[in-house]
């Protein structure tokens, strides 16, 4: 059995992400700025050697997405879908893709090595493979008592 440290801020970021995609389920003309609410889909798996993240960037380019990976385990992913309407004297009837500038930053849920952190983009996904660390064991340290 795996232990897994409590962090209670945890499920608070599932609620937070439960209720983004309720939101984001409905067609963009209920938006109310729908050209700044790009915010792209996310799958994170493991197994026992590395956390899988695979990210959804249908028409962003790769030299527009910057992935990180910070001290504590947090993953931020930030880029940018640009528009491609260039066509200003066209009548739109209906616009549904979004567009602009996106940040997910994700908690993992175990400690990874950064260092050997390998990322590749391929027909608008990004599959970002994140090698595990090895557990340190814990020192057991006996207190003598007096």
């Amino acid at each position: 059995m795996t232990l897994v440290r409590f962090n209670p801020f945890r499920e608070l970021e599932t609620i937070s992400d439960r209720m983004k995609n309720f939101f984001e389920d409905f067609p963009s003309s209920f938006n109310l700025d729908a050209s700044s609410n790009f915010s792209p889909r996310i799958d994170i798996s493991d197994d026992e050697k590395s956390v899988f993240v695979n990210v959804e960037l249908p028409g962003v380019d790769k030299k527009d997405v910057k992935i990180s990976v910070q001290e504590n385990n947090i993953l931020t992913i930030k880029g940018e879908k640009k528009t491609e309407i260039k066509d200003e004297k066209k009548n739109f009837y209906r616009v549904e893709r979004n567009y602009g500038s996106f940040c997910r930053t994700i908690s993992l849920p175990v400690d990874v090595n950064s260092e050997k952190t390998k990322a590749k983009y391929e027909n608008g996904i990004l599959n970002i493979e994140l090698p595990k660390l090895e557990p340190t064991p814990k020192v057991e340290k006996l207190i003598e008592i007096n």
